[in-house]
């Protein structure tokens, strides 16, 4: 038998996720490798067994299924992200397909349709449920008009941050080190490593440099 595809399945729901496993575990091509319930779990497992295939759902607790998808698809180009998901809102869809997934799915899919479109993503191609489909048209329609754009990406992210975090990246983009952003913010400097990791975790980013361009693009230093 030709090896079987590992599938990494996240979800915040127990059952669901159970359920999901024994669906799987029947179709004979997929193997299921490990399983997390929020988006930093899946970060940390996802970089611990680098699987061919991670299912996502979307919405969940510590870290949202958006930006862990941004997140693994940084460290893991080569592994698939198929999001699956109760919600098909623009504002969800297509910031997750930025973020790298190469498929969004509905949780009202039907079990062959979703093996089937889960095929599809591993040869190449990119899998949406038809609800999604059509979102992804009306916003493409919409940009004449009222662009979703980066802009409103960039506004969403912004307003996940706290006051704290705002800062903090203001003082990256103006070039302080560690050290001088302690000072200035009566923290240490290690714990300053540990919340400028968390940001760029919660933004999806994959380094320093990315959250001083994040900081200065969101208008937080000039």
């Amino acid at each position: 038998m030709e090896n079987k595809t590992s599938i990494v399945l996240v979800d915040d729901h127990a059952l669901y996720r159970e359920g999901l496993r024994e669906l799987v575990s029947k179709w004979g091509d997929f193997e299921v490798v490990g399983e997390a319930c929020n988006g930093e779990e899946a970060c940390n497992l996802c970089m611990q067994v680098k699987p061919d295939m991670v299912l996502l759902d979307v919405k969940m607790p510590v870290l949202d299924g958006v930006t862990a998808c941004g997140v693994i698809h940084g460290e893991l180009p080569q592994t698939a992200i198929v999001m699956l998901s109760l919600y098909g809102e623009p504002e969800r869809v297509l910031p997750a397909i930025a973020n790298g997934a190469r498929g969004y799915l509905l949780k009202s899919i039907y079990a062959k349709e979703l093996h089937d479109k889960l095929c599809v993503v591993l040869d190449g191609g990119a899998a949406l449920s038809d609800e999604v489909v059509a979102v992804c048209f009306d916003a493409i329609r919409m940009q004449r008009f009222n662009p979703i754009s980066a802009d409103s990406v960039l506004r969403n992210m912004l307003d996940s941050l706290t006051e704290h975090e705002k800062d903090l990246l203001r003082l990256v983009a103006v070039g302080l080190s560690n050290r001088e952003i302690g000072d200035r913010l009566y923290i240490g400097e290690s714990t300053v490593k540990k919340q400028l990791n968390a940001i760029t975790v919660k933004l999806g980013l994959k380094n320093r440099v990315q959250a001083a361009t994040f900081a200065l693009r969101a208008g937080l230093a000039e």
